[in-house]
C-alpha cells in the first residue's frame, strides 16, 4: 500500500494545483484506490489540458518540486519530490487527450484522510483499457471500479469515449466482465447491442 509519507507529497502536489487555479483530475492507481480497490502505486497521475502544462510545472517548481517538462515527448511531463514522481498526463494510448469534459466530470473523493479530485469512472476505465498489457493488471482495476460505481455509471459517456479510441477494446472489456463468473457485473444488454451494431 501507498505510505502516509507518499500520500502527503501527492496531496501537496494536488493542493498546489488547486491554489494555482490549474484544473486537473487524478487517474491511475490513486483513482483506482478512490473507487475501492486497495493496491500499490508508484506515482500519482495528474491529467491536465495541454495549455495548462507550463502553469502546472511552474506552480510545482515554485513550491519546491523538481520539474522536467520532457520536451522530447508530447504526452507526458514530470515533477519530483522526496524521491516520488508526479506525472502530468496530456495524452493516453489511443490519442485520448484531457479536455474540459474530462475535467468537469471529476469528483472529490476521500482516500483515507486525504481528499483528491478524482477522474470519473468512465474516463478512468477507458484509459486503463487502452493501457492494458500482459504484465499489468488494468482490467482487474477496471472491474473493481465498475463494480463500485455500477449504479451511477454513465454508459452513454463510456460509448462516446470508446468511439474516440478503440471500440473493439472497449467492447472486449465489457464482454470479459460479463463472462467473469467470480465477479459478475450486469453490463446492460442495450450497451452490448449498441456497441456490436456500431462495429
Amino acid at each position: 500500500m501507498v505510505s502516509e509519507t507518499n500520500f502527503k507529497v501527492y496531496k501537496e502536489a494536488a493542493d498546489v494545483l488547486d491554489l494555482s487555479g490549474v484544473p486537473y483530475v487524478i487517474g491511475g492507481g490513486i483513482a483506482v484506490m478512490a473507487f475501492g480497490r486497495l493496491r500499490d502505486t508508484k506515482d500519482i497521475d495528474l491529467y491536465i489540458e495541454d495549455e495548462q502544462q507550463p502553469h502546472a510545472l511552474k506552480a510545482l517548481a515554485d513550491a519546491g518540486f523538481e520539474v522536467d517538462p520532457m520536451d522530447e515527448v508530447r504526452w507526458l511531463s514530470k515533477a519530483f519530490k522526496n524521491g516520488l514522481t508526479i506525472d502530468f498526463i496530456l495524452e493516453n494510448i489511443g490519442g485520448l487527450r484531457t479536455d474540459k469534459e474530462t475535467l468537469s466530470r471529476g469528483k472529490r473523493r476521500m482516500i483515507g484522510k486525504y481528499e483528491f479530485m478524482i477522474m470519473s469512472p468512465e474516463d478512468l476505465i477507458i484509459r486503463k483499457i487502452m493501457a492494458m498489457r500482459s504484465d499489468r493488471h488494468d482490467w482487474f482495476d477496471c472491474i473493481s471500479v465498475l463494480s463500485h460505481t455500477y449504479d451511477t455509471f454513465d454508459w452513454d459517456y463510456y460509448i462516446r469515449l470508446a468511439r474516440r479510441v478503440s471500440f473493439e477494446r472497449a467492447l472486449s472489456f465489457l464482454l470479459y466482465v460479463r463472462s467473469d463468473i467470480e465477479h459478475v457485473v450486469p453490463v446492460p444488454d442495450y450497451v452490448i447491442d449498441r456497441m456490436v451494431k456500431t462495429l
